[in-house]
């Protein structure tokens, strides 16, 4: 089972507005949920749970996860094997062994058909079917092809992508930016650089491929982006 859905469910969310949410607070190895007056909301009884992002939390029980609310009421029931948060009213969830999106009604809005799948970022997801990466729309069209080996999420109108063992960058419209022919590519930050490994060697790069500097150490790099999606 993936695990890390339920990672990024557990990253703490500045969350403006929502005054009213629950927080989450830990006690014998158990999650529960107290209200803003230090009252206990929800009994300490979940495996794990996030903490809340539009009035919904996930939580855990026996492997499962769903959804509750901030009433701390059960909002959708715990019957999925892994569980994302909600972006753009849907959510990446796993059930019967694959992939799909639900709405907040719980109703199937893309089916599970993929046998890997991450939560949108804008109006896109990565998904994986018979070993191959592509990007679904919000309505589960499929915008961009399951043709590549390998795939992460778009960052800054840019997505790295591979094909036999090589890495370059697309655009949200599917066109080749950069060249695949790097040995791994880390996501695009907001000053629009990016971390490319190439021949052994690690280096900044800008959107058009240009080479700005060689750096160090690209695995700390790279596990700092990508955290901090």
């Amino acid at each position: 089972m993936k695990k890390r859905f339920l990672f990024l469910a557990f990253v703490s969310i500045a969350i403006c507005g929502h005054a009213q949410d629950l927080v989450r607070f830990y006690q014998h190895g158990k999650v529960g949920y107290k209200n803003n007056q230090n009252e206990i909301v929800v009994n300490p009884t979940y495996e794990a749970g996030s903490e809340f992002k539009d009035g919904l939390a996930i939580v855990v029980s026996g492997n499962k996860r769903g959804y509750i609310n901030s009433a701390g009421k059960e909002f959708i029931p715990l019957q999925y094997d892994d569980a994302g948060m909600f972006f753009g009213g849907l959510a990446c969830v796993k059930f019967g062994g694959k992939y799909g999106y639900i709405n907040q009604k719980a109703e199937w809005v893309i089916q599970p058909i993929y046998d890997e799948a991450y939560s949108f970022t804008g109006t896109m997801a990565r998904v994986q079917k018979s070993g191959k990466w592509g990007f679904i729309n919000l309505r589960g069209e499929v915008v961009i092809p399951l043709k590549y080996d390998n795939a992460h999420d778009f960052s800054m109108g840019l997505a790295a992508v591979s094909e036999n063992g090589k890495f370059g960058y697309i655009s949200e419209k599917g066109q080749t930016v950069i060249a695949l022919q790097y040995d791994a590519a880390a996501a695009f930050t907001k000053d629009n650089h990016a971390v490319i490994s190439f021949k052994g060697e690690n280096f900044l790069i800008d959107r058009t491929g240009k080479i700005l500097k060689e750096i160090e150490k690209y695995e700390e790099h790279e596990e700092k982006e990508r955290r901090a999606k």
